[in-house]
């Protein structure tokens, strides 16, 4: 994507008098004490509401993104019988972990808690008590007492190969293809953590994972399907990546359908047989992606759309018989805004920060600062404060301010004609703003008027309001 003009950049100065600020958003102390330097120019209401305003604005986006990409979300166009696996899943663990909890981590009184009978054979159990049964063994460990330092994994659980027995029964007895996923991803995470060493004797982790995502993709499990796609994505076998992919994308499973947008947006010179680069093919898996509410598929269809809106070669890429194929490439520009506003509808902060970007930027013919602003606003909380959305709302703010100045110092050819205003023995300043008594702490801690050069207010919004109220027709007279 080509890089789009940023916002004006201009000095940023922080009062080092200032009382220090508490953090917020994952930013330093110095982001955040000049954040609220500048709105205290630009926006002074909305000022001492950013601290707590904007990390539960965060909160609330977070809770929502972990809902909406939940696997129980992502299986909900699936066959229902794997939405309920992972509901039943949820619930046992819950009911285990109070259990462990209530008895110190004691297994015997919290199969008791559970009113699991240990002497039953696991042939006469209910796949409830196989996977209870698991989940107590395994699922649930106490590390308190691992070295410093050292990762752990399931694996390193020393009842791991009792409840891995339970699991493999889940699956082969009752077909319960989560257990099989919950096996894969244990061993993956053994291979990324622990590299094997909790591995019995010619276990190779990896080869193993693939093996029980394989098991449930093969009873038709669409999240085992993208799981095995991914090692197979991984290891550059792309065929064999693909066909996984589209099994899983055919079931709505979200992310191979985005998956196979990369791939085919991308291409592969080294896969045996080559892939080509197959633009409209990417649309198609991208749009299915965002149909399913993948936001970072609404993303990537806006930023290529962007780069054909300014990229000739790439435009010629598309076929002219393509629905999405235009001889203008403003189409593109207006495409590609269309895919960002429907992944910012979602909160995907990548699209909100390219949007103000583009608000931001007088190329396109779309500047709107106040927007650029809201949007990067929207970006720095979405984001928690990564993805450079500081840098761009601070920009943004430090342009405003620069703006609302120049306004200010424009105010020329006349004195000023109000009364002087008050002033004590010590030289702190009253606020000239009517109806305000709001009065320094310490020397020229207030902004002065760039016009007349003699008033001094202890706000953006008392100096707003002064103009208002009589000073424009005084100032500098």
């Amino acid at each position: 994507m080509a890089i789009i003009e940023e916002v004006p950049e201009t000095p940023i100065v922080v009062d080092g008098n200032e009382a220090p600020v508490e953090t917020f958003l994952g930013l330093s102390r110095e982001q955040c004490h000049i954040l609220l330097a500048l709105y205290h120019v630009v926006d002074p209401s909305l000022e001492p509401a950013v601290p707590t305003l904007f990390p539960e604005m965060a909160r609330k986006f977070n809770e929502d993104r972990k809902e909406r990409n939940s696997v129980g979300k992502k299986l909900e166009r699936a066959p229902e019988v794997y939405s309920q696996e992972v509901l039943n899943l949820q619930e046992i663990q819950k009911a285990v972990f109070v259990a462990l909890m209530e008895t110190d981590m004691d297994l015997d009184k919290a199969r008791e808690y559970l009113k699991l009978d240990a002497t039953k054979k696991m042939e006469d159990m209910t796949i409830q008590e196989v996977l209870s049964n698991g989940f107590l063994l395994g699922g649930m460990r106490d590390d308190t007492n691992a070295p410093e330092g050292k990762k752990s994994s399931p694996l390193s659980s020393p009842n791991f190969r009792q409840a891995k027995v339970f699991y493999d029964f889940a699956f082969d007895k009752f077909k319960f293809s989560m257990a099989a996923v919950q096996l894969g991803s244990f061993y993956l995470h053994e291979f990324k953590e622990c590299q094997g060493e909790n591995c019995q004797e010619g276990e190779d982790p990896e080869q193993v994972s693939l093996e029980y995502y394989l098991k449930a993709a093969e009873e038709g499990n669409p999240m085992a399907m993208h799981k095995a796609a991914w090692h197979f994505d991984q290891k550059g076998d792309w065929h064999k990546a693909i066909e996984w992919y589209v099994k899983a994308a055919d079931y709505g499973y979200p992310d191979s359908a985005h998956n196979l947008g990369m791939i085919y947006q991308e291409g592969s010179p080294k896969a045996v047989p080559k892939i080509e680069v197959d633009l409209p093919l990417a649309i198609e898996y991208y749009t299915r992606g965002l149909h399913y509410e993948y936001a970072a598929s609404g993303t990537q269809l806006g930023k290529l759309f962007f780069t054909m809106a300014t990229d000739k070669s790439l435009r010629e890429q598309l076929p002219e018989s393509d629905r999405s194929y235009s001889s203008d490439p403003k189409e593109y520009l207006h495409t590609a805004m269309s895919y960002f506003n429907k992944a910012a509808a979602f909160a995907e902060w990548e699209s909100i920060q390219l949007l103000g970007m583009i608000y931001g930027s007088k190329e396109f013919g779309l500047y709107d600062l106040d927007r650029a602003q809201n949007l990067f606003e929207l970006a720095l909380i979405t984001s928690n404060g990564g993805g450079q959305s500081f840098e761009f709302l601070a920009r943004t703010l430090s342009a405003k301010r620069t703006i609302i100045a120049d306004q200010l110092a424009a105010q020329e050819g006349a004195g000023n004609s109000s009364a002087n205003q008050d002033v004590d023995a010590s030289g702190l300043k009253t606020c000239a703003a009517k109806e305000c008594e709001n009065k320094e702490t310490k020397k020229d801690e207030f902004q002065r008027c760039a016009g007349c050069k003699k008033r001094f207010y202890c706000s953006r919004l008392c100096q707003v309001n002064d103009w208002k109220k009589g000073h424009k027709a005084n100032c500098k007279k």
